[in-house]
């Protein structure tokens, strides 16, 4: 494996920079403390947040973004779990609504058990970016 050097330059993604190429998850944790420690120790500034999956209400102390601070990592809300565009579309806009980025990290899943997002299915929930008011960056295999 190589390491990153000066010369890689930053991430640059429309008028954000980041210092690190790595955009971690938030899932398969044993705990809150334990998720925060591996993000910190990997040096990604940039977060992807189910929401779907996770507890949007940050004054709870047992849910994840109650322990992730938005001013430490840019929190990347993506649609995991959405079987149809429609769908991510409304979780795209429900991710926004709590706080977390216009951007969204866009993801629909062909069924239930294939969890590979597939872009067949994908591409419809990226066709009109700004009527959601959200900016998808696509994950498709």
């Amino acid at each position: 494996m190589g390491s990153a050097t000066p010369a890689d330059g930053p991430l640059v993604i429309a008028d954000r920079s980041f210092a690190s190429r790595l955009i971690v998850g938030t899932g398969k944790y044993r705990s809150n403390a334990e998720m925060v420690s591996a993000i910190r120790a990997s040096g990604s500034e940039m977060v992807t947040v189910a929401v779907r999956r996770v507890d949007l209400d940050r004054s709870r102390e047992e849910g994840i973004l109650h322990h992730l601070d938005p001013a430490e990592f840019f929190l990347l809300p993506n649609t995991a779990g959405c079987y149809t565009a429609p769908d991510a579309v409304r979780y795209a806009r429900l991710g926004r609504a709590a706080g977390l980025n216009d951007w969204v990290k866009l993801e629909v899943t062909t069924a239930p058990c294939s969890p590979t997002p597939r872009r067949r299915w994908t591409r419809p929930a990226n066709s009109s970016p700004t009527a959601s008011g959200c900016w998808p960056t696509r994950t498709t295999t």
